[in-house]
């Protein structure tokens, strides 16, 4: 027990004789410096007496390669002295370090009163300027009288092959000027044809201004010690038109009208942008600028000033196959869209549940879904039970109508809708509804007579094609 007792003490004895030998020791990191650039080191230097003031000098080893400051702006110096004042003890103190060499390495000497001396090594590697534009990408669009783009300039430590590791700023105490070219100035230039980069930071900003449509690569010309990286190293800013967005990739049915907008890539310049519109068609495809406007094979819509949107309606006349039109205006670039022509029919369903989901067409298999109801001789007397009809085109592949198929009726058109009941003893329908231009659908309303099952049919319209689904919905009167 006795020999197991002083086995222990022995080891305790050791490692607390190796930890405050950690304790005293200056601890100092090796970095890696770009050739003209700067970075900071934390010293580690305990106090041998925490109640004074603790004298640090630090001092290059080759200071035509290595200078030294205790601050980011500051020019560098082959020595320095740091104060740490009482009771801070284990103070780490930022050191910063200058590099002016490219390659190889220098260390630097760091002494402490009453506490001992360390040496740091510093490894040197090439540097280089990056430049970026929007979102860092290689290329950025632009157009002519689009607002100036950021374009920033980053200092930057190399690898041996080039390659950018990471950014450092400039050395402290003068300043960098780095001129930016642009290949094709008539596209655009910076707005600054020389950026500053200050001591202490590792980037600056200027901003490219566009002049006219084309491409020109902007490059910082590399000043002197610096290195061309392979990555960032210009960037390109395209220039064109704007575009315009219009309605395409989607099916019409016939006398039917789809509803959305047209969209400019950019606010429309003072007094307002006029817009031409033109079906490849007009027989098959009308255009107009509002739901309740009749469409016609060529239309103009004038887009106010500072706006980037105006209503656009397409209007389909046939039920079948692909039309275009083409979107044009001054100073932009033309679109043009195609929409596919399909058939329309009408459907039926029990107010609360809607339509058909989209399911009903995006399924390659046919779905079977009756969407039957069943409603009280009670609550029918409490709340009205409604049906619901709505205009639809139908899948060119499926012919089946869903949700996102409902479609309102074109101007100048109407629907006359026959419901039915197959049992009216049971339940009665208002069987003729009409759905009348620029809607999509009609209410009717099932009255309930005496308990059991009636099927609620629709009539397909004059002009309109027959859906293979929802055109009977099921219903059970209950008590």
């Amino acid at each position: 027990m006795r020999s197991m007792t002083l086995f222990t003490t022995v080891a305790l004895a050791l490692a607390l004789a190796d930890w405050l030998s950690a304790a005293d020791a200056i601890s100092l990191p090796g970095v890696t410096v770009g050739r003209n650039l700067e970075t900071s080191v934390s010293l580690r230097v305990p106090q041998a007496n925490p109640q004074a003031a603790l004298n640090i000098t630090v001092s290059s080893d080759d200071p035509s390669r290595l200078l030294l400051s205790d601050g980011p702006e500051k020019g560098g110096s082959a020595k320095i002295s740091i104060t740490i004042p009482p009771n801070k003890f284990q103070a780490a103190p930022e050191l910063w370090l200058h590099a002016l060499a490219g390659n190889g390495s220098a260390t630097y000497t760091v002494s402490a009163d009453g506490v001992g001396s360390a040496k740091g090594t510093v490894t040197f590697a090439p540097s280089a300027i990056l430049i970026t534009g929007p979102f860092r990408a290689p290329k950025f669009p632009m157009t002519p009288r689009s607002a100036p783009a950021q374009i920033s300039i980053i200092s930057a430590v190399l690898d041996e092959a080039g390659n950018v590791v990471e950014a450092q700023p400039v050395a402290g105490g003068s300043d960098l000027e780095v001129r930016i070219s642009s290949l094709k100035p008539d596209s655009g230039r910076t707005r600054d044809p020389f950026v500053v980069l200050r001591g202490g930071s590792s980037t600056a900003v200027t901003y490219f201004e566009a002049a006219s449509e084309g491409e020109t690569t902007l490059t910082p010309i590399q000043p002197a010690g610096f290195t061309t990286p392979r990555q960032y190293a210009n960037v390109i800013a395209a220039v064109s038109k704007p575009g315009l967005a219009i309605i395409g990739d989607t099916a019409i049915g016939k006398d039917l009208q789809l509803v959305g907008a047209l969209c400019l890539g950019e606010p429309a310049p003072p007094g307002g942008l006029e817009v031409t519109l033109t079906s490849s068609d007009p027989a098959k495809l009308a255009l107009s600028s509002g739901p309740d406007l009749p469409g016609s094979g060529t239309i103009r819509i004038k887009v106010p000033e500072g706006q980037l949107t105006a209503p656009l309606s397409l209007q389909a006349l046939a039920r079948s196959g692909d039309v275009s039109y083409e979107a044009t205006a001054p100073g932009f670039r033309s679109r043009v869209a195609t929409v596919r022509l399909a058939k329309s029919g009408v459907i039926v369903a029990y107010d609360p549940y809607g339509p058909p989901d989209e399911a009903t067409v995006l399924r390659k298999k046919e779905v079977v879904d009756e969407r039957s109801f069943q409603v009280s001789l009670a609550e029918a007397q409490k709340h009205p039970v409604k049906l619901v009809v709505w205009t639809a085109y139908l899948d060119p592949e499926s012919e089946r109508a869903a949700d996102i198929t409902v479609q309102p009726l074109r101007p100048g058109v109407e629907a006359a809708v026959t419901l039915t009941s197959s049992d009216p003893a049971v339940a009665t329908v208002v069987s003729r509804l009409t759905i009348k231009a620029g809607s999509s659908s009609a209410v009717s309303h099932f009255v309930p007579r005496s308990k059991g099952t009636t099927v609620i049919g629709v009539d397909t319209p004059k002009g309109f094609s027959t859906p293979k689904n929802a055109t009977r919905v099921p219903a059970t009167v209950t008590d």
